[in-house]
């Protein structure tokens, strides 16, 4: 008999003492606000606000999406980005949401390049006689803005790359 409660005990003890799963494989339990806000408050005694910082970036990235998608109410934008994460695992998450961001930067890009071409055209149609000085301003800003964003774009695809995850197939937009 005080064998089967030393094995017994042995289990039990081995089954305790299992490590708890790396925050990648964890799966998010999302079906309301309430049940995210619980679960993160969780992750948040487990692990650094360093560690949980892409975590919280791809919950946000997924509300901006959203709202890139037409999706005016910030509660209904909230419930999209749960859907989109509940039940998947932080690593899914992750993945799912800076994909977000890089399809967000991509398209930020974009919309600066145009404004840089249009500026672009002025500052020539007005070289002879004096570009003003708004155009140059804008055309500087949008620049600096430009770079920003590439060297966020490329922070974003390094980290989808560590993760396992090719960026999508969008091509990168060349530098101005």
């Amino acid at each position: 008999m005080s064998r089967r409660l030393i094995v017994i005990l042995l289990i039990g003890c081995l089954g305790g003492c299992a490590k708890p799963p790396d925050l990648p494989e964890i799966t998010i339990r999302a079906s309301a606000a309430g049940e995210l806000t619980a679960f993160r408050a969780e992750l948040g005694a487990r692990f650094t606000a360093e560690q949980l910082q892409p975590f919280d970036t791809a919950l946000q990235e997924l509300q901006l999406d959203a709202m890139d998608r037409g999706v005016a109410n910030a509660g209904d934008r909230e419930q999209v980005m749960l859907a989109a994460v509940n039940g998947k695992s932080v690593h899914e998450a992750l993945v799912t949401g800076w994909q977000a961001r890089r399809h967000r930067l991509l398209s930020q890009i974009a919309l600066l390049t145009g404004l840089v071409e249009q500026n672009l055209k002025v500052q020539q149609q007005t070289a002879a006689t004096g570009t003003p000085e708004s155009v140059t301003t804008h055309l500087h800003n949008a620049q600096d803005i430009i770079a920003q964003l590439q060297g966020t774009l490329a922070d974003t695809d390094r980290r989808l790359t560590e993760w396992g995850a090719k960026p999508d197939p969008v091509a990168t937009p060349s530098k101005l």
